[in-house]
């Protein structure tokens, strides 16, 4: 059978010659450590962090002793370990370093993120989950994998090394991996009938609730897609011996995730919130849910990734385009892409017929920006601005009492990657010096 691109083949190739010797020798190295820990498998293209750190919570507060390796770093014990930077799952030698540091703390679970390069690369190689979730599938990733089909066999392969499956039926990954995997699995839902499917959902101004099988669930995080990674959630407690009921407190004051929907305090009344959403499928989630919670203008300061897929980039502005008023287009890890061609790619996904276009250069004074958030009102308005720290002090200016404004795709990260260097950065300081400069 024919490859579909000549990368796909040296991928392959790299694989089986390089990241495959090199997760086997690391395995050798450390001893096998993962054979000594529980080992709980959380894939997915958006809420892998939330679900692994709300399993973590969960173990931690039912007197389990577990580590942690998610997106923003690893927790052993009190221990915090970077990770590394702009990665989810870490290379196999550290994977490897900090099953061997869990298992000489005395730790006897592991909650892992997973991802599609990962289990591509055989980083986890070694390892046997003893069971595994994915939260969603969408557009991503696709400069590496080439289609949505190879992405979504790829993290297949998770469920190829757990004893048991966690599945979202809602999902469209869900016929081809459960077609793909013979594992048995549990599957979970809102919308399609399944094992766990969540039904009565009330959605609150600082709170949600719903019920599943006979019990009813309630949290202070009142984003309606945050129900799936509950749910994927309380099938993995339950398959590991904790019942429902021992999670409940925990679901309602949900943890708190660094980066993922967190909040800047300021003065001047209206909401200015983190989040990681760098997908079309995240943007989608995070702003639809942020757009039912305010009767002000939704504002959104956002860019893309350079030296990754590229055809998420139009979808990323449709998306935006429909569900906010304001985007403020800006940069993100441009690598070694020039920032205009990747926001041109962004703005091509907008009908610029049905939006306007400020400069803003020609923004004078304050009446300009009042001026602004009026017609943003009526109309969507963005702005292209390709420096991050500039696109946060215009999109604070323009917010008023009431409005929203939501920083996506950095989220956690402390460096942005222009070229090969990483700069400093962090998304709460750029609100804090935003805040200085509001009514300047």
């Amino acid at each position: 059978m024919l490859l579909s691109s000549p990368k796909v083949f040296f991928q392959k190739i790299k694989n089986s010659f390089w990241h495959l010797p090199k997760s086997i020798f690391y395995n050798l190295y450390y001893g096998f450590p993962a054979r000594k820990l529980i080992l709980i498998g959380v894939t997915g293209t958006d809420g892998k962090t939330t679900t692994c750190t709300l399993i973590h919570e969960i173990l931690s507060k039912n007197d389990i002793r577990s580590g942690l390796i998610s997106t923003i770093n690893a927790k052993i014990g009190d221990k915090i370990v970077n990770t590394g930077l702009h990665t989810t799952s870490p290379d196999p030698k550290l994977i490897q370093k900090l099953f061997r540091q869990m298992v000489n703390t005395g730790l006897t679970h592991c909650v892992c993120e997973v991802t599609s390069h990962a289990l591509d690369q055989n980083r986890f190689w070694g390892c046997q989950f003893q069971i595994s979730a994915i939260t969603n599938t969408s557009h991503e990733h696709l400069d590496y994998h080439q289609t949505m089909k190879n992405y979504i066999l790829s993290k297949a392969k998770l469920f190829k090394i757990s004893n048991h499956a966690v599945l979202n039926k809602d999902d469209p990954s869900y016929k081809i991996i459960s077609s793909a995997i013979t594992t048995p699995k549990s599957t979970y839902s809102i919308k399609e009938k399944s094992n766990y499917q969540a039904k009565n959902i009330i959605i609150g101004k600082n709170s949600m609730e719903f019920s599943l099988l006979d019990k009813k669930i309630k949290t202070d995080s009142n984003y309606r897609y945050q129900i799936y990674n509950i749910l994927a959630s309380l099938i993995i407690i339950k398959h590991l011996g904790i019942e429902i009921d021992d999670a409940k407190s925990t679901i309602l004051k949900f943890p708190e995730t660094k980066g993922r929907r967190e909040n800047v305090d300021n003065e001047f009344g209206f909401k200015t919130i983190i989040d990681f959403a760098h997908t079309p499928f995240a943007l989608e989630n995070t702003l639809s849910s942020l757009k039912n919670l305010t009767s002000g203008n939704l504002i959104v300061i956002f860019g893309a990734t350079g030296g990754r897929d590229k055809s998420k980039r139009p979808l990323m502005g449709q998306v935006v385009s429909r569900l906010a008023n304001i985007a403020v287009i800006t940069s993100d890890d441009t690598r070694n892409e020039k920032i205009e061609d990747i926001n041109k790619q962004i703005i091509s996904g907008i009908n610029l017929k049905e939006a306007d276009f400020f400069d803003y250069h020609k923004i004078q004074n304050q009446n300009s920006y009042q001026k602004i958030a009026e017609s943003a009102h009526k109309k969507f308005t963005y702005l292209n601005i390709p420096n991050r720290q500039d696109a946060f002090n215009i999109a604070v200016k323009l917010a008023q009492k009431g409005d929203i404004v939501v920083a996506c795709g950095k989220g956690h990260e402390t460096t942005i990657l222009h070229g090969s260097t990483e700069y400093p950065w962090s998304e709460s300081e750029a609100f804090r010096s935003a805040f200085r400069f509001k009514n300047s």
